[in-house]
């Protein structure tokens, strides 16, 4: 259930923004997995990926925090507020703290630390989501969760590994994190635009 004045569909749509990011992040960046940082001759790209990433990273942060503190899901007893609100500011959070590694380009094995953890959480998430039947598209939901926690796992041996095939790994599970949000995104706009 989507209730009409909510702010998921933007969610939705910035969560489908920050894979697009790190999709193509993953396949552009000179990573150098022995440094932990990008090449310094790409400090442009670093650069407006950082802004792009910290601007979506800061907005699903912001949501996450007002789900959880000022927009609860009465009708659900909190389970939503969990659901969406957790997720969001914790993956809010990656995102802002990735922008601020890619500024500062320093070491990205914490963070693939931080963003893994943050993947299992997610994979709990998906898991309640089949297990209570949550959302009106149980399947879909939990896809989206999922895509969440592959790359936020596949991100600890794409940054510590030098082999650039865990970075296209990586890349394709980001992808498909897109696409199932691009679909998610979707549906909750034409939800909201239902007469």
């Amino acid at each position: 259930m989507v209730a009409a004045n909510d702010f998921l569909d933007s969610m939705a749509w910035d969560v489908a923004i920050s894979a697009v990011l790190l999709t193509v992040c993953a396949l552009t960046l000179p990573y150098n997995a022995k440094e932990g940082r990008v090449d310094d001759q790409a400090k442009n790209a670093r650069l407006g990926f950082a802004i792009a990433g910290g601007a979506s990273g800061f907005y699903l942060f912001l949501c996450g925090v007002a789900i959880n503190v000022i927009w609860p899901f009465t009708f659900s007893s909190g389970v939503y507020n969990v659901l969406f609100g957790g997720m969001a500011a914790l993956g809010g959070l990656v995102m802002v703290a990735g922008s601020a590694a890619l500024v500062a380009n320093v070491d990205l094995k914490p963070l693939a630390y931080f963003a893994a953890i943050s993947g299992i959480y997610s994979l709990v998430d998906a898991y309640g989501i089949l297990k209570y039947s949550l959302t009106s598209s149980p399947i879909v939901a939990a896809l989206g969760y999922l895509g969440f926690a592959a790359p936020a796992i596949l991100s600890i041996p794409a940054c510590l590994i030098g082999d650039k095939r865990w970075r296209i790994v990586f890349a394709v599970f980001a992808a498909l994190f897109a696409l199932v949000w691009l679909i998610e995104a979707g549906t909750f706009t034409l939800q909201h635009l239902q007469p």
